[in-house]
This record gives C-alpha cells, sequence and structure tokens, in this order.
C-alpha cells in the first residue's frame, strides 16, 4: 500500500495506528533530510551581514498559514504556546533577576545614612525598560512584557491580520492595558512610551531599516546645529533602542534567521537581553514535535513546523554571537553610530512536556534541550 503525499492527514496516520500497522504509519509522516542534521549553512553571508536595507525576510505561506489561525491564537486546547508562555516567562525572568544583581553588585547603591547597600527595587522586574518582541503573533509574550511593568512594548509581526487580533485582546476595556497606537509620529514609530504598540505586516529588517534611516536623519540635523554632536546623539540613539527583544518561536518560520536575529541584536542598547526560542533538530524532536504533535495527537496544525528548519543551541549561538555587531552603514548595524558591540551566551534551558503529554504541562530543564529550548545572549 503507498499513500501519495496529497493523502497524508492526520485521520490517516490515527488509523494506520489503531490498526497497529506501526511501520506504514511512520512511513506517512513526511520524513527528514538526514544531510539536515549537519547544516551547511553559511553564517556569514547572510542578507544582515550586509547594510540594514535588507530585504523583507518572510515566507508568504508561512504568513498565511498563521494568519488563518489567528482566531485561536488564545485558545489554550488549540495553541500550545498559551501553556509555554509561563515557563518562557520564569525563564526570562531568571535571567533578568540574575543581569539586575549583577548590576547591583557593579554599582551598589548605598542609602544617605551608611555604608550598606540599599535593598532591592520593589519595583516591577521591567520598570523603565523598551521591549521588542518578534513575531508577537496575537500578543502572548507582548502581553506579559507589559504586566511585568515595561515602560513600552513593541511587539511587530509580518502578519497584519494576527495583529488585528492581538489589538482586539490586548486593549478591550477589561484588560488594564494601554495602546500607545495614538502616541508617536507615525504607524511604524518606536520610540512611543507607556503602553503596548502593535506593527502588523512589517518584518524587524524592515523595523531596523526604518530606525536606522531616521537615526541618520537625526544625526544630520544635529550636524548641522553643533560642531560635536556625537555623544548625545548616541545617547538619544540608545534611549530609542530596547533593553529587551525577544524572538520566540520565529526563525524556524522565516527563509534567513541569521538576518532576523541580526537585526534584532542591532535593535538592543548596550547590557540588552536578546532572548531566543525554538525546536533543536535532533530525531527527539521529530518524534515529538511532527510525528506526536502534527499527526498522532492533533495538538498542532499538520505543517506547522519543517524539521529542516529547526535550530540548535550551538547554530544559533554562532548566528548571535560570532560576528561583531555595530558600527556604521556598511556594517548592517541600526544605531548608526561606531561603537562595536559583542554578543554573549547568558543563559539556556529546555523546555520539556511533562507526562501525560496530552496535558501539556511545561517544565524548564537546563540539561534536556533536545526539543525545546530558549536562550539568552547579552549585549556587550
Amino acid at each position: 500500500m503507498l499513500l501519495s503525499s496529497n493523502t497524508i492527514t492526520k485521520a490517516t496516520v490515527r488509523k494506520l495506528l489503531a490498526e497497529k500497522n506501526w511501520k506504514l504509519a511512520l512511513s506517512s509522516v513526511p520524513s527528514p533530510s538526514l544531510s539536515a542534521l549537519a547544516h551547511n549553512y553559511d553564517f556569514s553571508t547572510s542578507a544582515a551581514s550586509s547594510s540594514p536595507s535588507a530585504s523583507t525576510n518572510s515566507n508568504p505561506s508561512e504568513v498565511d498559514k498563521f494568519s488563518s489561525f489567528a482566531g485561536h491564537w488564545w485558545d489554550s486546547r488549540a495553541n500550545p504556546l498559551v501553556g509555554m508562555n509561563p515557563i518562557r516567562i520564569r525563564f526570562m525572568r531568571e535571567v533578568l533577576l540574575a543581569q539586575q544583581r549583577q548590576q547591583q553588585q557593579q554599582h551598589p547603591r548605598h542609602d544617605g545614612h551608611n555604608d550598606t547597600p540599599a535593598s532591592p527595587s520593589s519595583l516591577p522586574l521591567l520598570h523603565g525598560k523598551r521591549v521588542l518582541d518578534i513575531g508577537c503573533g496575537g500578543g502572548l509574550l507582548t502581553e506579559s512584557m507589559a504586566r511585568l511593568g515595561a515602560s513600552s512594548v513593541v511587539g511587530v509581526d509580518a502578519s497584519s491580520h494576527v495583529v488585528e487580533v492581538a489589538k482586539r485582546h490586548s486593549f478591550h476595556s477589561g484588560s488594564g492595558l494601554r495602546s500607545c497606537d495614538d502616541d508617536g509620529d507615525g504607524e511604524n514609530d518606536t520610540t512611543v512610551e507607556d503602553g503596548i504598540r502593535y506593527i502588523g505586516g512589517m518584518t524587524v529588517e524592515e523595523l531596523a531599516n526604518h530606525h536606522w534611516h531616521y537615526s541618520q536623519r537625526r544625526r544630520r540635523r544635529r550636524r548641522r546645529l553643533s560642531e560635536n554632536p556625537s555623544s548625545e546623539t548616541n545617547n538619544r540613539d540608545n534611549h530609542e533602542l530596547f533593553d529587551v527583544v525577544t524572538a520566540l518561536e520565529i526563525i524556524e518560520h522565516v527563509p534567513d534567521p541569521t538576518s532576523l536575529l541580526r537585526s534584532a541584536v542591532s535593535l538592543l542598547r548596550p547590557d540588552g537581553i536578546l532572548f531566543v526560542s525554538t525546536i533543536n533538530r535532533t530525531w527527539k524532536s521529530y518524534g515529538m514535535a511532527i510525528v506526536a504533535a502534527e499527526y498522532i495527537s492533533g495538538k498542532v496544525p499538520v505543517g506547522t513546523h519543517d524539521w529542516n528548519r529547526f535550530w540548535s543551541p550551538d547554530e544559533v549561538e554562532r548566528m548571535v554571537c560570532d560576528v561583531e555587531h555595530g558600527g556604521d552603514s556598511g556594517s548592517g548595524g541600526a544605531t548608526g553610530h561606531e561603537e562595536k558591540y559583542v554578543m554573549k551566551q547568558v543563559g539556556l534551558s529546555g523546555m520539556v512536556i511533562q507526562p501525560p503529554f496530552v496535558n501539556l504541562k511545561w517544565s524548564l530543564d537546563p540539561l534536556d534541550t533536545d526539543v525545546n529550548w530558549i536562550g539568552a545572549y547579552q549585549k556587550r
């Protein structure tokens, strides 16, 4: 019995499993390429290594796929990210708290009466911070960042349709969240404070390009007004960048993940942290994220993932860290000034589903990055 590709459905695989026809059931699921276990990916020739005018980095079929799913974004029965989101936040909190403690040790604050370090701030973790959520989808993470006290959160997604879902969910009368869409000087402006701004139909490369040209225009203006504008201009540029940038469950859905990640880094302030999560490319991930999740349990729509587009922690670290970021127009930096920065991995953990797997209860496990994993990278 042979099955053509257009007959491969969840029902087909489930029927074969019910009949205990294991061999045919597994052969009915698209198999990964053995050569993909070791990507021959040239990290040095990505579009992001050129100027900030990098072309749009999105796949229309992927955008359409998630646009059609938009109405189910906040449904925990249909979207595993709803259950995963709390542990993503837990990992990010741990990394940010560690950064906060390190900064307090390096620059201790003292009260006015003795040399005893002042007590830790009781303010929210992200108080006064600016956050960029790349591939924000329906706003799961975007809303969480706002509720952690960020002064402003910008969510950007290539799908305008799914961003409309995010806006409706975030800004209904009982949400307690504030839209800043009426602030700023344009629909793609990211300099606004105090609220959430969603930008649909745009990639992070286009956002970085927008910011870079905006910075260049401002620098030219300031040069006409001052003989030495660089210090003030750089401070302003950094103010308009982000303390935290997230790219969660997005790089496996774009044609050029290196371009996305390097554009993300260009929008980070010095000492800012980039969070990335994706799926590792292992036989275990193929069995769990595709065969089990898509064809057996039906928790994820068939075709959501392509195993050949999964990325290991080492590969992502190379994309993010094995390059000198920053600089002027020829380097791909979005900041528009001369400083150079490097990225360093400061956290890594697996995100594992606890048995019984059908309940989709997640936990962090630093020792198991075989399937879902999340990493943190700091700009220094």
